[in-house]
């Protein structure tokens, strides 16, 4: 008797330990439930307007090339069925099996097209185009970006580049043309001259800086072809310097040398108080020193270079692409000279070299 009463209080002092939610009256429920739907579909509607994601699904089902829609044709009354034709062939997205379907895709998605004219046996880019229409080996492009106009011009040989493709077991990109004709509309007519093929849409890899004091840059904006490289060396301020004594970090922005090829270069600099601005298709005279650690030297170079890009990166700095054209005859008595203190520099980084082994 005594145990049992000492359960129950024991019991009742449990309950009264814990809080019990009470109950919701149904109309509070109800309410509830409408403000959790209302802001459910709230959040929903600004992602929806702030990520856009139907234009995502868009260009994706834009990017399947065209169906070809006979082979979804049923086969005749009494004509025999095969295993392959109880299957209709829906193509892969990205694959093609006939010229037609690639002209097809080419006018259906607007693909955009790089027109590259070869120069100083390289290719450059001329323009970027979107097609628009497809009149037997005549394709009419509207032009989106004119790069250099002065490459475009009738009769002229030009290497299309569009979104890689699989065409049965062979990649394809790429076709020659001509330049038919050019409107004042900013249309252009490019005559399809050859088969669809592949095209390396680099000509040249790109390579990064390991160091940046193992290569410095001078750079001169030339008024026309004609100039004297000593003259400039020796009496003119070149408009941007890149000559880090010390290692820095991509990140950093900072005078800098972001990537080089045969082919080209890509600088982070800043134009010299007084200089001249550059602009895309600026011709410039380039010096360009790069250490050679087994000699324990500088190689100069001068190069004949043409900008290819130039977009502002803040803080006064310049995102600067040129395309090497021709090299430039180093002047008597220049190849050590071209950089005050060149020698000193040199040894300075071959001692460093020495130490670290």
């Amino acid at each position: 008797m005594m145990q049992s009463k000492v359960d129950s209080r024991f019991l009742e002092s449990v309950k009264t330990s814990f809080f019990i939610f009470p109950d919701i009256p149904e109309p509070v429920k109800i309410f509830l439930w409408l403000v959790a739907l209302g802001s459910s579909i709230a959040i929903f509607v600004v992602l929806w307007k702030k990520y856009k994601p139907h234009t995502f699904l868009k260009e994706y089902l834009e990017s399947f090339p065209p169906l070809d829609i006979k082979s979804f044709k049923l086969p005749k009354v009494g004509k025999a069925v095969s295993a392959e034709s109880k299957v209709p062939r829906v193509k892969v997205a990205g694959k093609i099996s006939t010229d037609k379907n690639i002209l097809d895709w080419l006018v259906k998605t607007k693909q955009a097209l790089d027109v590259s004219v070869d120069r100083s046996s390289q290719r450059t880019l001329a323009a970027v185009v979107n097609v628009v229409d497809i009149q037997g080996l005549d394709i009419t492009v509207k032009n989106k970006d004119i790069v250099t106009e002065s490459l475009l011009s009738p009769g002229v040989t030009v290497k299309c580049i569009f979104a890689e493709l699989q065409k049965d077991t062979k990649k394809i990109n790429a076709f020659v043309g001509k330049v038919k004709n050019i409107s004042a509309t900013g249309e252009t007519v490019i005559t399809r001259t050859s088969a669809f093929g592949f095209i390396r849409r680099r000509a040249f890899s790109r390579r990064k800086v390991a160091d940046q004091r193992y290569i410095k840059i001078k750079i001169w904006r030339l008024e026309d072809d004609n100039f004297d490289a000593e003259f400039l060396l020796d009496h003119i301020e070149p408009e941007i310097i890149i000559d880090n004594r010390m290692n820095v970090e991509v990140s950093v922005k900072v005078p800098q040398v972001l990537d080089i090829s045969k082919g080209g270069i890509a600088i982070l600099g800043a134009v010299r108080d007084g200089g001249d601005m550059l602009s895309r298709n600026n011709k410039v005279l380039l010096c360009m020193l790069i250490y050679q650690p087994l000699r324990k030297t500088f190689d100069p170079h001068l190069i004949y270079c043409e900008v290819r890009a130039a977009k502002a990166a803040g803080q006064g700095m310049l995102r600067l692409s040129f395309q090497f054209l021709r090299s430039v005859k180093i002047p008597p008595r220049k190849r050590s000279t071209m950089f005050k203190g060149q020698a000193v520099m040199a040894m300075n980084l071959a001692q460093t070299k020495k130490g670290q082994q």
